[in-house]
């Protein structure tokens, strides 16, 4: 992304919502962007897929450890159309990364856990908030402004300015990052041309990222 311009970022999502089968596509080549119009992806990724061997790691990780761990291995699968990581197979769905990080984090969750448990797992834990991302945390997006939480992600990094850079699994770009301010939802960039939100596509128009976001959750 080359600020000051703002790339426009386009997600896809269907009605089932970031939810469906462990099915991967396999592709020879990696397709360029092409417009898709919802956030989220195909089908729901359920992981790891039957036959992928299982990796454990100790659940004493520190917390500073597990989420470099986390982020690490999702700045590892951006550009790529699936999650494999070490030989396991965690599904397409966009819960499917978060699966994957927090398991090389050492902290594995359901091999079913989808953005409803995902969220479920949050409110267990005192809620989402709007404010204070930090690295490591998982951000819930709607599928349209002020929708409910259908689309997750991981948190890379924070900016100062409070801009978080959040890694996640879309149906034709892949795994890919989107940049989010909630503290100024509507805006796209600053008047110096600084990026605040990546601009999607939701339905037949144009949505900044930061109106999209439903909540954080500190999960690791």
């Amino acid at each position: 992304m080359s600020p000051p311009r703002v790339r426009l970022l386009a997600l896809a999502l269907l009605a089932a919502g970031c939810a469906g089968g462990a099915r991967a596509t396999r592709g020879s080549t990696l397709p360029p962007p092409a417009a898709e119009r919802r956030a989220g992806t195909l089908e729901r990724g359920a992981g790891p897929a039957p036959g992928s061997p299982r990796r454990t790691r100790a659940r004493s990780v520190p917390h500073d450890v597990a989420v470099r761990r986390a982020i690490d291995t999702a700045a590892g699968l951006v550009g790529r159309r699936e999650i494999v990581v070490d030989g396991v197979r965690y599904g397409d769905g966009c819960a499917a990364l978060v699966r994957a990080a927090f398991a090389e984090a050492g902290r594995p969750l359901a091999d079913d856990a989808d953005p409803a448990a995902l969220l479920a797992l949050a409110r267990s834990r005192g809620g989402t908030r709007r404010s204070r991302p930090a690295p490591g945390d998982v951000a819930f997006l709607a599928d349209r402004p002020g929708g409910p939480a259908e689309h997750v992600g991981l948190v890379a990094s924070v900016s100062p300015e409070g801009t978080a850079i959040v890694v996640h699994q879309t149906e034709r770009r892949g795994v890919a990052r989107v940049r989010v301010t909630p503290a100024q939802p509507w805006k796209a960039r600053t008047d110096a041309g600084k990026v605040l939100n990546d601009v999607l596509l939701v339905g037949a128009g144009r949505v900044t990222a930061g109106r999209l976001l439903v909540g954080y959750a500190t999960l690791l």
